[in-house]
């Protein structure tokens, strides 16, 4: 990966953009394409970050990673000054214990942790259990006194996330809260940098989309405004060489060995056939993974909106998603946005992607 694209993802992923507050990541991604002029950039009522390439070309296509990451808000403050949180998208409670958290604060960051019962004034029974089930039994101390200490610091709804960044592992491996899914939405954008100034058969419009962990948000509303025929949606994806017996149910995905595309219904043939000639065409490997079904991702919501486009789903192995540790290879990352932009390339603009017709 260069240098410029590695700052990038170094930044964004820095940003807490905790799903319903992405403002500072996708302002930081609209800079840099603004740096690499490229046309059409603006932010909508949804928070939406969107570019167009070429916009006057017949053949739509939508590249789409969601840039928003799980977190949390302040849910309520005691007279002793402990938050309270409630989640944002898919928070696996027991992880939470003795982490630290950043919040949005009234004047900046305001740091705290996630607080624990010394193992000492356990019974023998409690210490089975140490973490807590629920996030109502975690308090967050902010080292307030009191509630109006707290509330000079904090309010209501501030957003937070846990406070667990950047880890350069062996391999060119990194380990970092929130990769899912800044690091589909920093490929749609790297793409697009490297994209622009070539001449293209389609008209490319880029989403970095917003709140994807709260119901597809900024991709339903995305796409139906743009009405794409065709989707590539770019996210993570499980990887399963760490917990080998989540292979019957998820595929053989290892981190590493290179993009992975989804294959089942969703997806469009045709435009799966489209990308893996790119691939051979560009020596790039591809892993496949199978889904019966929808899989919550915002291919889904380019498929289902208006008449639907036809999908494709690239994604990046990742360990230990939804953790403050997720894990992925930044081989993976590069090579997936080498693969989005071969398709890109590859893709003619008469292309059918209607089945034979009677």
């Amino acid at each position: 990966m260069d240098k410029q694209a590695l700052a990038l993802l170094q930044n964004l992923v820095a940003i807490p953009t905790p799903t319903g507050f992405e403002h500072d990541g996708t302002a930081l991604l609209a800079d840099y394409l603004k740096a690499a002029s490229v046309p059409g950039l603006q932010i909508d009522l949804h928070g939406n970050l969107r570019a167009c390439l070429n916009p006057a070309a017949p053949l739509r296509v939508m590249i789409e990673g969601h840039c928003d990451e799980i977190g949390f808000m302040v849910q309520y403050i005691d007279d002793d000054g402990f938050l309270y949180m409630c989640p944002l998208g898919g928070v696996t409670v027991p992880l939470l214990a003795a982490e630290r958290i950043v919040l949005q604060g009234k004047a900046g960051p305001v740091y705290g942790v996630f607080g624990v019962r010394p193992p000492h004034l356990m019974s023998a029974k409690d210490r089975e259990k140490v973490a807590p089930q629920e996030i109502k039994d975690l308090a967050v101390d902010i080292g307030a006194k009191n509630r109006a200490d707290a509330l000079a610091l904090v309010e209501l709804g501030s957003p937070a996330v846990v406070h667990a960044g950047w880890l350069a592992l062996a391999n060119n491996r990194i380990a970092c809260r929130g990769f899912d899914n800044r690091v589909g939405a920093f490929v749609v954008t790297e793409a697009m940098r490297r994209l622009a100034g070539e001449k293209l058969n389609v008209a490319l419009h880029m989403v970095a989309s917003v709140q994807e962990e709260v119901g597809l948000v900024g991709g339903i509303t995305a796409a139906y405004d743009i009405n794409p025929h065709i989707g590539f949606c770019v996210d993570v994806t499980f990887a399963t060489d760490a917990q080998k017996e989540d292979r019957k149910v998820a595929g053989d995905i290892r981190v590493g060995e290179g993009p992975v595309m989804g294959i089942g219904p969703t997806y469009h043939a045709k435009l799966n056939s489209l990308v893996l000639a790119a691939a051979e065409q560009q020596k790039l490997a591809v892993q496949r993974q199978v889904r019966s079904r929808g899989t919550g991702t915002c291919a889904w919501a380019m498929r289902m909106s208006r008449s639907g486009a036809a999908v494709a789903q690239l994604s990046i192995p990742l360990r230990y998603m939804h953790s403050p540790v997720e894990l992925i290879s930044l081989d993976d990352a590069d090579k997936t946005i080498d693969l989005l932009c071969a398709s890109i390339r590859a893709i003619p603009a008469d292309l059918d992607l209607l089945p034979k017709q009677p």
